[in-house]
This record gives structure tokens, C-alpha cells and sequence, in this order.
């Protein structure tokens, strides 16, 4: 079975180690097509690796020039290809192709389904309905490409939900947990070389956020309740930040303008590889994801990381949050910054309830997010749809 992930500009570890224990059946062979300008790297990506180039897609599109003007005039919209001409020579012979929902890998592969035809299977992320219309450019892609999938691929339950309100068939959905590396992600010591290195002091009780720092994340939540701590006689705490984002510059603006830069450090972008040092420093995890009309949280893959260390976590009631969480950790209104500083406040109080709800959300990521065991799920949704085409 030859197996193709075409996740436009997006390949990375996170992704990636979703698949790679399927290297390991008899028969199996996963290659990632990589594009040139791919946004991480993809050094630590166990898989076969073919690396996408502008030049040779150019090159290609000089042999049949004609039908590679006519292609581009007829699209509504710039850039709504992926590679379609390197694709449309590299994907033969192809068993079956995954790719993102409503993306450009997308649209060139459900192009390319007919004339080399393998199976199509979208890995599926959006838990809001209809959310597409928002977009003309998306809405335009799903439009197109929606009869070409053979099955849906959606990373919890809360987004099968969105998928049976647009009307998608039970029968062509099949939800597998998004997951991750549970011998990479597991509890361990905190390093004093790095929490020297970040200029935090032994006993500091580390609060963690990973992600995105956009508004939508509620980044400017973790210093309101930073401030809330301060004012309730809490001290000896430091917020960690890792990520980047439009919203850095207001998030520092803020903690300087509450006093408390003495109480945040910023330690930028790190490889994947390197997250679970951050994560095995921290006391405490913290998402304060809020809703807008658009966009909600999908699945929260770092949530399910510190779970994987370990880590109790505190979030809130947004999107997938609850789904992924469970009962491994305490979850607040969105937007409510007095109760995620409570929460914080209890786990800080409470050395028993950090560690019953740290064991409770390791236990919870090697039930429902061990990539070993969800690979397995995913091979047996390929094989079926495979078999149901022979």
C-alpha cells in the first residue's frame, strides 16, 4: 500500500508522527510531499520525504503549456494550486492520497484523482459548520472538491458533528483522535539548566502556554489573570510563553503596563522536537481558547502534549477543549480571566489534585492519543476503503 500526504506547506513532526508507525506494517510505504516553501522542519520526520521544487513544477509545465495556461485562466481565484504538475507526476502509482480540508493540496489532489486513480481522504480539522462561507476562496475549493473524497478523516467527534450538519454521510466519515508520540511526550524531570537559562528560580511554579499568540487564543487572558494572582498575594509564579503571532507585541505592551514582567517569560519558537523540555518545566498548563464567529479551537494538540507529561491543565469551554480534556483537567468560561486565575490559584494550593489530575491525563492520552495505536485505526480505514474499490 503506497501512501501519499500532500499537507501543502503545513508538513511538520506534529503531523507526521500521526502516520509514521504505519512505517512499521509489512507492505506499508508513507511519503509526505514536502513543499519548497514549507513553514517547518521537517528534519525529524520519520517518513519517506519528497521535497517539492518551483523550478521542476515549471520545467513540467513547459511540456504542456497549453493545458497548464488553460487551467490557470479558468481558476476564479490566484494560487489555488499545489504543485499540480510535480503532483500529477509523482503521485502514479499512488494507492491512496491524504490531505488538509479546504487547502490547495486539496484541490490539485481531488484534480488529479480521476487520471491517476488513487483514493482521496481528507484529514479533517473544522469544527464549525458552514464555516467556508466566510471564505469565497475555501468555499470555492470544498465546492469543487467535496464529490471527489472517498472518506473523511475528522480528528474528534466534535468535528464529525460539523461535518453530519453539512450533510457529509455517516457512512464516509470515520473519526480518529489526532495523536502523538507517547515515548517523545512523557513525563520527566524539570531541567535547572534551562530553567536557569529562562531566569526562573528553583520552587517557581511554572504556568505554560504553547501556540499561536493571536487573539482568538486569548492570550491577553494569561495576564489579566496573572494580575488577579498578584492581587490575591500569589508570588512565587512565572507564566512561560512559547510561540509567535500577531498578538506579541500587545501581550508584551500589557505585561508591562500590569507590572508584571517579573511574572512572564517569552522563550520564543522552538523545534517540536525540543517542546516536551517546556513542558516537563511547567506546573501547569494553560489554553484560554475563546470562541468568535469563525473560528473555535479544533483539537488543542498541545492540550493533549502536557497531558502526555503529565501535566494537569487548565482551559476552557471552546470548540473540541472538552471533548480532548475530559475529566483530566479543569475547564473555565471563555474569556473569564478571574475564574482561569482560580483555577491556577487551586492547583497552585493543592500539590494532590495537580498530581491525581496529572496521572488521570496520562492516562487519558494513552487510551484515546497514542499515535501506535491510532495508526492502527487509520490503516484499517485505508484498507477498507481499498478493498471496497477492488
Amino acid at each position: 500500500m503506497k501512501i501519499g500526504l500532500v499537507w501543502e506547506n503545513g508538513m511538520a513532526k506534529w503531523v507526521s508522527q500521526m502516520f509514521e508507525p504505519l512505517t512499521e506494517l509489512p507492505g506499508i510505504e508513507v511519503t509526505a510531499f514536502v513543499g519548497e516553501r514549507n513553514k517547518f522542519d521537517v528534519s525529524q520526520v520519520r517518513l519517506n520525504k519528497h521535497f517539492l521544487s518551483h523550478k521542476e513544477e515549471v520545467l513540467l509545465g513547459t511540456g504542456k503549456f497549453l493545458r497548464s495556461c488553460v487551467r490557470a485562466w479558468r481558476a476564479p481565484y490566484k494560487r489555488l494550486d499545489f504543485y499540480h504538475n510535480s503532483l500529477g507526476k509523482y503521485l502514479r502509482g499512488f494507492d491512496l492520497v491524504e490531505c488538509t480540508d479546504s487547502s490547495r493540496s486539496l484541490y490539485t489532489t481531488a484534480g488529479l484523482k480521476k487520471k491517476l486513480g488513487y483514493k482521496l481522504v481528507v484529514s479533517y480539522a473544522e469544527n464549525i459548520p458552514y464555516r467556508q462561507l466566510f471564505d469565497d476562496k475555501t468555499n470555492y475549493i470544498k465546492r469543487k472538491t467535496l464529490d471527489a473524497v472517498d472518506h473523511f478523516i475528522p480528528w474528534c467527534k466534535t468535528i464529525e458533528q460539523a461535518l453530519l450538519v453539512e450533510g457529509v454521510p455517516k457512512e464516509k466519515i470515520t473519526t480518529v483522535y489526532a495523536s502523538l508520540d507517547t515515548n517523545l511526550f512523557r513525563p520527566g524531570p524539570k531541567d535547572a539548566d534551562r530553567l536557569r537559562q529562562y531566569g526562573i528560580g528553583e520552587g517557581t511554579f511554572n504556568i505554560l502556554y504553547i501556540g499561536k499568540l493571536v487573539s482568538w487564543k486569548g492570550v491577553h487572558n494569561l495576564v489579566y489573570a496573572a494580575k488577579v494572582l498578584r492581587n490575591e498575594g500569589y508570588g512565587n509564579f512565572r507564566f512561560l510563553i512559547a510561540g509567535r503571532g500577531a498578538q506579541l507585541d500587545n501581550l508584551q505592551r500589557l505585561v508591562q503596563e500590569a507590572g508584571l514582567h517579573d511574572c512572564f517569560s517569552h522563550v520564543g519558537f522552538l523545534p517540536y522536537e525540543r517542546i516536551v523540555e517546556l513542558h516537563n518545566l511547567a506546573d501547569v498548563f494553560v489554553l484560554p481558547s475563546y470562541p468568535t464567529m469563525t473560528l473555535q479551537e479544533q483539537f488543542g494538540l498541545a492540550l493533549v502534549e502536557a497531558m502526555a507529561c503529565g501535566k494537569p491543565v487548565v482551559s476552557t469551554l471552546c470548540g473540541s477543549i472538552p471533548e480532548v480534556v475530559g475529566d483530566a483537567g479543569l475547564l473555565v468560561p471563555p474569556g473569564n480571566y478571574y475564574e482561569l486565575a482560580r483555577q491556577i490559584a487551586r492547583l497552585m494550593d493543592d500539590r494532590a489534585l495537580r498530581e491525581e489530575l496529572g496521572i488521570k491525563a496520562r492516562r487519558r492520552v494513552e487510551e484515546h492519543f497514542d499515535a501506535n495505536k491510532n495508526a492502527m485505526k487509520l490503516y484499517a480505514v485505508y484498507k477498507k476503503i481499498l478493498e471496497a474499490a477492488s
